[in-house]
């Protein structure tokens, strides 16, 4: 049940108590922030710096970013940097923003569902400690609801407050505000994809987080806010950028509604004791069928699964030899045939078994089958770092499905390989998206963004070669946008094609200019670190992480 604005005011006060000291002008505030791109996005940190310098004047506000796209504080703890920056400053605050799923969501049929609060509050007491120990007070960043579930505020609001409740730590309820602005028409806190902050999204996020800091009205200050751009990981640029500009009214009512639910919050003294929201799905079981032997599931299967949201559709061959059953699997995107490693294929139980390894995704799954008239019904469950992913698996004899003729489109994949031998991936990719075109008369391409995260993807795991051929077509693709070019002039110098790599980055820097882009001066810097054989720097505001089942598999992340 979602529960009244009153009630939020009365819990809000219960875990916040605002316990924050009144600091002298001439004070120094330090606040390091540990998040992902809910926190990046817009330099949100540099926000909240700038808002304070505003207000303050005379105070000197100092902020650092530890980040990276789809970060879970698990994660952050696993690599080591945060405790170390931790422990090395005299930090007065330190902000924690947890994945926006609460790092353990629960994925069905590329359906995203809230999953446990297990790690969010394990490793939000494994950061407490260290906070605690170095003096500073850790303050929680409550993160806001995708556009299209705001029922699920309910939950985010109560993970957030019991575990603050539990640590008597603070809580930024950036969330509470969000959810009482995210309906007005005059703007739209989310960007395009419905889960990451617009600038008035992070605006909105910046003032509440001031406002909670410094306890302090931001009732005033102004909406178009210059400063050192922050990249994904958190580095600032050399230069000032403009970094949101939001018009008067606008920001007028962001930080009205911001200052009302924390002043109306302060005024109740009640508490309120949250009930734990119950869930909101179940998870999926696979029917029984019927009787299963040998002879009756080999040979070829066609079919689709919910296994990936892009997938077009897979072919499983199983052959009998020497008593043991082999699989085969091929699943098939617009982009490319996945060869997937299946093994321990095995009928037990009157079910169809195997383990499916996917390689590109880091992703092991155990998958299973019952038969029915229609053919084989299947059910997989794959668990990542920090997901679960629940996948349902239809196959028959029957060629085509869902209208796609998965023969022809085996034999699209055949001609693709064999001319990426020939004429390299980049042309070879051209052609292949033209004949899938006119089989199935689409007008299809690869996003920027796709093969922009796919390239990083490939250099992470050592594929230069590869991740060469993706850049280079996103250049053929995208030859009027920026970013292609960075990305391929870096994978040119890591690949040690220098001459190149300032090649193409010289025609990126002179379309910036053309274009104004807004990210000219970091190209610009970046090519003068090219020529001086040194490596170049992340743009910020990234896409957001690729669609299921990839959050194990984050790519580094770029502007898209």
């Amino acid at each position: 049940m979602i529960r009244s604005k009153k009630f939020y005011f009365l819990f809000f006060l219960f875990v916040t108590s605002l316990t924050f000291s009144q600091l002298k002008p001439s004070d120094t505030t330090r606040i390091l922030f540990i998040g992902n791109s809910y926190t990046y996005y817009h330099s949100a940190p540099e926000l909240v710096k700038q808002l304070a310098m505003e207000k303050f004047p005379d105070r000197t506000i100092q902020i650092k970013l530890i980040s990276q796209g789809g970060m879970t504080l698990k994660r952050h703890w696993e690599s080591g940097v945060a405790q170390k920056a931790i422990r090395s400053g005299s930090w007065n605050y330190v902000v924690l923003q947890e994945q926006s799923k609460l790092g353990m969501p629960v994925i069905i049929d590329n359906e995203i569902y809230f999953g446990q609060t297990d790690l969010f509050f394990e490793y939000a007491k494994k950061f407490d400690r260290e906070i605690k120990k170095s003096g500073a007070q850790t303050v929680f960043f409550m993160t806001w609801s995708v556009k299209n579930r705001p029922e699920e505020q309910e939950l985010l609001t109560y993970a957030y407050s019991s575990i603050a409740k539990e640590l008597q730590a603070e809580i930024a309820p950036v969330g509470l505000v969000w959810d009482m602005v995210r309906n007005r028409k005059e703007f739209d806190l989310y960007a395009r994809d419905g889960s990451h902050p617009s600038p008035h999204g992070s605006y909105l996020a910046a003032t509440t987080i001031f406002s909670t800091l410094f306890n302090e009205n931001p009732i005033g200050l102004s909406g178009k806010i210059s400063g050192q751009q922050l990249s994904s990981s958190g580095n600032p640029s050399l230069n000032t950028n403009l970094l949101v500009d939001i018009p008067e009214d606008d920001a007028n009512q962001i930080q009205i509604e911001s200052w009302n639910l924390l002043k109306q919050a302060r005024e109740n003294k009640d508490f309120y004791d949250l009930k734990e929201p119950e869930s909101r799905f179940k998870i999926p079981v696979l029917p029984e069928g019927e009787n299963i032997i040998k002879k009756d599931i080999t040979g070829r299967w066609y079919g689709t699964s919910t296994y990936g949201s892009d997938d077009l559709g897979m072919i499983l061959d199983i052959e009998e030899k020497d008593n043991n059953l082999i699989a085969k699997l091929s699943i098939f995107s617009p982009n490319e045939k996945e060869s997937m490693i299946v093994r321990d294929t095995e009928i037990k139980s009157n079910q169809l078994y195997f383990t499916m390894v996917d390689n590109a995704r880091n992703l092991s799954s155990q998958v299973k089958f019952t038969k029915t008239e229609y053919g084989l019904r299947g059910l997989s469950k794959s668990v990542g770092t920090n997901f679960t992913l629940y996948s349902h698996w239809n196959l028959s004899k029957e060629t085509i499905h869902k209208g796609l003729d998965l023969t022809a489109l085996e034999k699209l994949f055949k001609q693709f390989e064999a001319e990426t031998e020939t004429l390299g991936y980049a042309r070879a990719a051209i052609n292949h998206y033209q004949r899938y075109n006119e089989l199935y008369k689409e007008n299809y391409l690869p996003e920027e963004s796709y093969l922009n995260r796919k390239g990083y993807n490939l250099l992470r795991d050592g594929e230069v070669n590869k991740a060469l051929g993706i850049f280079e077509l996103a250049v053929l693709l995208y030859p009027d946008s920026v970013n292609p070019y960075d990305s391929y002039a870096e994978a040119l110098s890591i690949a040690g094609k220098k001459e190149e790599a300032v090649k193409i980055l010289s025609e990126g820097y002179e379309l910036a200019k053309r274009t104004k882009d807004s990210n000219l001066s970091l190209i610009e810097a970046n090519l003068m670190k090219l020529k001086e054989g040194k490596p170049l720097n992340q743009q910020a505001d990234p896409p957001p992480p690729p669609p299921p089942p990839s959050p194990s598999h984050e790519p580094r992340s770029k502007s898209g």
